[in-house]
């Protein structure tokens, strides 16, 4: 597979908090590193002459730094002062994995948060920590976090206002070397008189965007709003808590596909954003950010083999789409576009119907079978924007908390039969027993395409079965969502290969195939491990998580339950923890591919696919011969 550009790649835009050029070197090169620190701040050839100029951020009161100090600098004249100086093209250089930067305010204030200009911001993700003290000797940690890939200034909100008299910065490397180097920081101070919010359109205007804003990647602390626009430019976003829209996000690159970064959010807090972009206006659209572990309340829906663009989908849409049904937060189990997984099916039959509700409701996919017959399914991976947290960076699979809900999303394709450099068995599986073996979270969901226990037109997938059913039992999984047959159905507490014995633990397993794909006849009877079984109602499937109870329901297109699952266990006491930063929101996304922003992509001139409604159009192409192999219950 092609190495992946990042869409939000730096260019010599404006930036979201910070008016400048792109980055030059200091004028005078750093004395050579140390054999351990490669010494990549030597001054680059390659990148623009920059003019000094002055600091200007936004949603951040600065307040003025009294002195500053540091871990120490390149020899060069990179030292910590050079952070307080408004001149851009000066920095401060710290050589080694923890290198820090303090700010002294000379008394002690409410502090709300830091505004950083990280040298060459563009090329490189900053690993740091934000920490206060009011002595300069005992330093708490208040965000934690990687740096996006832009030259703008960063203004990182703590979730709470801390009084302190100091502000550290201290940085562990970056993604090319163990270097600290920062242009500009600023203390931000508590919000004092509210910022004046523009006004909220409420109807799109201008011309329609090609394709509608989505969410992705949406976590404690920042989320992504993803687009298509018809003409070459830079949007922007406008957002903020509640009603107001006052804080600005702007793609840092000119182009035609989008997905620009909302930083500084709250967990659990409900937003507004409204999209801006070659002269398209999208009315106010609202989300909610993901909840801490403290919350122990989700709610979230999943279904599967869905993608279809036909009169079965819209009716399930007709009904996720009412007020409160959608919850916090979808789960997608696989075939998101019949029937082959191209781009034109993923716009035809999932974006363009699923509009309205993916706008408001962040969706977290995993990829079925159907995605696989174009280009080992390419187009998948270029039309998400998923948390890459798995050692390949690979947006195949992953994971992510949201309140007291661990999810992992597999790819049940990639292990068998496909030749993929970043997904093949034995890399899933070793992520997935450490992910699972790392989490804290009480409550474990794994969702992902072929059931391990099905009795349905294409049976249980004994592959996945033997590969993947032992590591979901050992690190005690609490519930198995997946798609493939077209039908829903809901095994007893299984273990091993039968159920589960009386007094021990075992896990449900629910196919959720009846998303809106034309259902199928059961092939044989009822078999002693199925507990509820449908091939007769599309609809999804509703999960309320509530303290130490897990409900789930399986919802037909009309609005009625035609069944339920209640998991129950004693959580253990909350401990008391120190605020923090989740995986989630820091960095973690790939951006997509690059278009040429001077050349029309070939999605805008794509022909709309046509809906797949018929037995026919969402039959299945045959699967790699060593792929799956299936049995019959």
């Amino acid at each position: 597979m092609r190495t992946r550009n990042r869409l939000l790649s730096s260019s010599c835009l404006l930036g979201v908090l910070l008016a400048t050029a792109c980055e030059a070197p200091s004028s005078a090169p750093p004395a050579a590193a140390p054999p351990e620190h490669p010494p990549a701040e030597a001054p680059r050839t390659d990148t623009p002459a920059q003019t000094a100029s002055p600091l200007t951020v936004s949603n951040c009161r600065m307040l003025t730094t009294a002195a500053t100090s540091a871990s120490g600098d390149d020899g060069a004249g990179g030292v910590a002062a050079n952070t307080q100086d408004d001149d851009l093209v000066t920095r401060w250089s710290g050589p080694g994995k923890g290198a820090w930067l303090t700010l002294d305010l000379g008394s002690s204030q409410p502090l709300a948060g830091a505004a950083i200009a990280w040298h060459q911001g563009n090329l490189r993700q900053s690993h740091f920590i934000l920490s206060t003290s009011e002595d300069g000797t005992t330093f708490t940690q208040a965000y934690a976090a990687d740096s996006a890939l832009t030259t703008a200034a960063q203004t990182y909100r703590f979730t709470a206002t801390r009084k302190a008299r100091y502000l550290r910065v201290t940085v562990n490397g970056n993604t090319l070397n163990d270097w600290a180097s920062i242009t500009e920081a600023r203390v931000c101070g508590e919000d004092t008189t509210p910022t004046p919010s523009p006004s909220v359109p409420t109807t799109d205007s201008g011309p329609a965007l090609p394709r509608q804003p989505y969410l992705q990647s949406v976590g404690t602390t920042s989320a992504l709003v993803a687009f298509r626009t018809s003409a070459s430019c830079s949007p922007l976003v406008r957002y903020g808590e509640g009603a107001d829209i006052s804080r600005t996000a702007t793609a840092t690159a000119a182009g035609w596909q989008h997905a620009v970064k909302l930083t500084g959010l709250l967990p659990g807090k409900t937003y507004s954003y409204v999209v801006e972009a070659c002269g398209s206006v999208t009315g106010v659209r609202g989300f909610q950010t993901a909840t801490g572990p403290e919350t122990t309340r989700v709610h979230f829906t999943a279904m599967g083999d869905f993608g279809t663009g036909g009169s079965l989908q819209a009716q399930v849409l007709n009904l996720l789409g009412q007020t409160g049904r959608a919850g916090e937060l979808l789960l997608t189990l696989g075939d998101n576009a019949y029937s082959s997984g191209t781009d034109a099916e993923f716009q035809s039959n999932m974006f363009k119907p699923m509009a309205a509700l993916l706008r408001r409701v962040p969706l977290f996919p995993s990829p079925g079978n159907h995605e696989y017959v174009t280009n080992s399914g390419q187009p998948y991976v270029d039309n998400f924007y998923l948390p890459a947290n798995n050692p390949s960076r690979s947006e195949r699979y992953y994971s992510f908390d949201w309140g007291s809900v661990h999810f992992v999303s597999l790819d049940s394709n990639c292990p068998f039969g496909y030749s993929l450099p970043d997904c093949s068995l034995s890399l899933e599986k070793t992520w997935l027993a450490q992910d699972l073996a790392a989490t804290t979270r009480p409550w474990k969901v794994v969702f992902f395409h072929h059931p391990l226990w099905s009795s349905g037109e294409h049976g249980s997938s004994t592959s996945m079965r033997r590969e993947f059913g032992p590591l979901l039992e050992q690190y005690g999984v609490d519930l198995v969502l997946t798609g493939h047959d077209h039908n829903y159905e809901r095994s007893k507490a299984m273990k091993g290969d039968a159920v589960a014995a009386s007094g021990t633990r075992g896990i449900p397993y629910l196919v959720v195939g009846s998303g809106g794909a034309t259902l199928r006849p059961f092939p044989g009877a009822q078999p002693s491990w199925t507990a509820y079984r449908d091939n007769t109602h599309v609809g999804y499937l509703d999960v309320v998580v509530d303290g130490g109870t897990l409900v789930t329901k399986f919802i037909d297109s009309g609005g009625t339950v035609r069944d339920t699952l209640t998991l129950t266990k004693t959580l253990p006491a909350a401990a008391p923890t120190a605020p923090r930063v989740s995986a989630q929101s820091t960095d973690t996304a790939p951006q997509g591919p690059t278009y040429d922003p001077t050349r029309q992509p070939a999605f805008l001139g794509q022909k709309p696919a046509a809906p797949a409604d018929t037995l026919e159009s969402v039959s299945d192409a045959p699967e790699p011969a060593h792929s799956l192999a299936h049995e019959q219950q």
